[in-house]
């Protein structure tokens, strides 16, 4: 079990690695201005990220700001009768870090209510924010999995 959330998916498709390969890249805008596909409009983008070999990380195209949108790693492997991508979701950095901070500062000002103060019923408001703010997250991270997983698997099929 992971400290973050984190989810796992695996898909069986029918098609080639190639095809697939070809099929994200199109949806994908390059991370580097570089890499960016001149007959493409903007709008045709359904991700960001980068698309190699047999790897891709990506995360959804979006025009608000959101915390909880999840990284896409993929791998894509052959068979002889199609491919299996295996993804996994994860937190951006910026948004494990902001779990993080505020995680360790409610639990440690329920300590001090808790040991200095003898206030326990501030330790424990405390202790039940910092609870809240992770499940809150938790749950906020699996609705953006689940948009993402879909319109991934929309995209490639």
């Amino acid at each position: 079990m992971y400290l973050f959330p984190t989810e796992r998916e695996i898909l069986v498709l029918p098609y080639t690695k190639e095809e697939i390969f070809k099929k994200l890249w199109k949806v994908s805008k390059p991370v580097k201005s570089a890499d960016l596909i001149p007959d493409v409009p903007e709008q045709n983008f359904l991700f960001n990220g980068w698309v190699k070999e047999n790897h891709f990380r990506l995360s959804r195209k979006i025009l608000r700001p959101d915390n909880f949108l999840p990284i896409i790693d993929g791998r894509i492997e052959g068979t002889s009768k199609g491919s299996i991508i295996f993804l996994k979701y994860r937190m951006f950095f910026a948004t494990i870090t902001f779990l993080v901070f505020w995680s360790v500062v409610t639990l440690l000002i329920a300590f001090y209510f808790y040991l200095f103060e003898k206030i326990y019923l501030y330790a424990a408001l405390s202790l039940l924010i910092g609870v809240m703010n992770y499940v809150i997250a938790l749950l906020n991270f699996k609705k953006q999995v689940r948009i993402s997983s879909r319109i991934l698997q929309e995209a490639i099929r």
